[in-house]
């Protein structure tokens, strides 16, 4: 049985500037799947996200978008540069997500402000709405990010490393958070990281990629994390139970 498709990429090459750093790629991704991408530093993670939003064109082949209409992507990228100095707040962070849904020429309105302390209540830290974002935690400032992310009522949430600034509890508590979400709005989710107890534990798909040795593999869990693709990339000779599953 063939599954709608919310995103498709099909005999695709990703990279820069016309050079393809990976070719023949082929994924299909359907709405409210959980999708893990993961491999090694430099590995080509963050240039197929960048691909999937359009942020970079692909060098061939083919990206399509379910039935042709145009999709709305909460983005939460590796790392979000704010100068320390400007005295911007929690709550004015999150109704920045906003902005893709104000028509030109309109300002910002009491119901844009509303999904955002809404956001804010999904994401646990509505006591935070006026502190400055330079004094959150690192767990903080994630949650903050989540919830910009999701005050725009995206269709798709991508993750690039979503946990990468925080410690062990806190990599649980932020990911048990974005299950929960997820599973409650119907959310499609694509996340990078370098975890693979990670995806194990919260994804249904993942997505092997290496550029260095060509590898890309994506399917169900225990299709991609298999012996022979988790030996050939990181050198494990362990089975996808072995991880967490």
């Amino acid at each position: 049985m063939n599954i709608p498709f919310l995103i498709k990429l099909e005999n695709l090459a990703i990279g820069y500037d016309k050079r393809a750093l990976l070719d023949s790629i082929n994924l299909s991704i359907a709405d409210a799947q959980f999708w893990g991408i993961i491999g090694p530093n430099g590995g080509g993670k963050t240039t197929l996200i960048k691909t999937i939003l359009g942020l970079i064109p692909p060098i061939e082949g083919k990206l399509s978008y379910g039935e042709g209409k145009p999709l709305t992507f909460g983005y939460v990228p590796q790392r979000e540069n704010f100068d320390r100095i400007f005295p911007i707040s929690v709550g004015e962070l999150v109704v920045m997500g906003r902005y893709g849904r104000i028509p030109l020429g309109s300002g910002i309105k009491k119901e844009d402000w509303r999904i955002a302390m809404e956001c804010l209540e999904k994401v646990e830290i509505p006591h935070l709405r006026n502190h400055t974002l330079r004094s959150l935690s690192g767990g903080e400032k994630q949650r903050a990010l989540l919830a910009r992310a999701f005050s725009g009522e995206p269709d798709v949430l991508i993750l690039d490393e979503p946990t990468a600034s925080v410690d062990i509890k806190g990599e649980t508590t932020i990911m048990e958070l974005i299950g929960k979400i997820k599973k409650e709005n119907g959310l499609t989710v694509i996340m990078v990281t370098h975890f693979l107890n990670t995806v194990a534990r919260f994804a249904d798909h993942a997505v092997l990629i290496d550029k260095d040795s060509g590898i890309f593999r994506a399917g169900t869990i225990k299709e991609v994390f298999v012996k022979e693709n988790l030996n050939r990339i990181f050198g494990l000779d362990i089975t996808v139970d072995e991880i967490g599953i």
